[in-house]
């Protein structure tokens, strides 16, 4: 089978990494794209010894320069047929006690890191008239929740560029995909000093299958939205 090519921002963790490592086990070549070159090394590790394909390529999704670096770099491994839009980050707190730089870096990561590489990888399947972009969301671009201000902006805003391009593209045949998943146990959470019910998230492994079965999607078939959460509620 031939390879396919997939950038995968966020991938040096979590759900990045399980989507990439999933990629890379179906033919899919993944580029690895995180500023945690640590991380992404890992991640590498782990496609390697599964016997798939990986480059690295650390990059800054809030910097411009990386961005356009990181597609330019690919380009000389092949033909791109798949964006995962996963990079992101997170500050839970009342709204008056979030600082400046804490919604900045909310805005920035989530929602123009996404913007920048969309802008990147829609110039390149335009030309081929091909290609599938997937947004990793959160419940929290749906429904917003408590100490959740600054996140929620940036996933409402994230849902808003999804939408919009996928009416733009649609006539290119290109898919977009938006994922909502609820609380997912992942590595994610190890930043935060929150005793949050990890016991009660979904796995990675959940949300990882839920994006192959719409990536797997042959023909004009596109799964548009997925949401995942556990069978009790948000947790």
């Amino acid at each position: 089978m031939e390879s396919r090519l997939a950038v995968v921002t966020g991938a040096s963790e979590g759900i990045g990494r399980g989507i990439a490592v999933k990629l890379a086990e179906n033919s899919y070549v993944s580029v690895l794209a995180a500023r945690n070159r640590e991380g992404l090394q890992k991640t590498g590790d782990v496609i390697s010894n599964a016997g798939g394909q990986s480059i690295i390529i650390p990059t800054d999704v809030t910097e411009e320069d990386d961005v356009v670096r990181l597609f330019r770099k690919a380009d000389s491994y092949g033909r791109l047929d798949l964006l995962v839009n996963n990079a992101g980050v997170a500050s839970f707190k009342p709204v008056e006690e979030i600082s400046l730089d804490e919604w900045l870096e909310m805005i920035q990561v989530n929602l123009t890191g996404a913007f920048l590489c969309c802008r990147e990888a829609v110039t390149r399947m335009k030309k081929r008239r091909k290609g599938h972009i997937v947004f990793m969301n959160s419940f929290s671009g749906k429904r917003p929740l408590p100490h959740g201000g600054g996140y929620s902006a940036a996933k409402y805003g994230l849902r808003g560029l999804a939408d919009t391009l996928r009416l733009e593209v649609r006539k290119f045949n290109i898919k977009v995909t938006s994922v909502y998943p609820g609380s997912v146990d992942s590595s994610w959470w190890d930043k935060f000093d929150y005793d949050f019910p990890r016991k009660q998230m979904i796995s990675v492994e959940s949300v990882v299958d839920a994006v192959w079965g719409a990536i797997s999607q042959t023909g004009r078939s596109v799964v548009e939205e997925i949401f995942v959460r556990q069978v009790g509620g948000d947790f």
